[in-house]
């Protein structure tokens, strides 16, 4: 009984720490660090370390302080959205056509990750991604 309560604790602390933000600046400074061209460097599904997968597009990020970015596709399929900044919640809310689709839980100088939001038409259980950019 007592293993059973703390793979329970384990698994409550882990899910808490794979949605835990962590943008701890002021919105004048995550300005200077998020307005530019970002690049994606590596995927993490369900924590493990994923490569792009077959037929899946490659995009970047473009993004400008007007609260504004450009979703940048491989095919030119590309997209306009706009950024805004949760400073109590500490994240980047990403959103296209008036629906968030993404989370930025952690930015610095040389590196952003995004979370994906799920929809409510989303299948349940998918697993939870994370995807890592670098500046171009």
């Amino acid at each position: 009984m007592r293993k059973k309560l703390l793979l329970l604790g384990f698994i409550i602390g882990l899910n808490f720490t794979l949605f835990a933000q962590d943008i701890n600046i002021n919105e004048t400074e995550l300005e200077s660090v998020l307005c530019k061209q970002w690049e994606i460097e590596y995927a993490l599904m369900g924590g493990m370390k994923v490569g792009q997968m077959p037929g899946a597009s490659d995009f970047d990020f473009k993004f400008h302080p007007d609260g504004k970015y450009d979703l940048i596709r491989e095919d030119a399929d590309n997209s306009a959205g706009i950024w805004t900044y949760n400073s109590d919640g500490k994240y980047v809310e990403l959103s296209i056509e008036e629906k968030v689709t993404s989370r930025i839980k952690y930015i610095d100088q040389n590196k952003l990750i995004l979370t994906l939001v799920s929809g409510q038409n989303d299948p349940p259980g998918l697993p939870s991604m994370e995807v890592h950019f670098k500046p171009m």
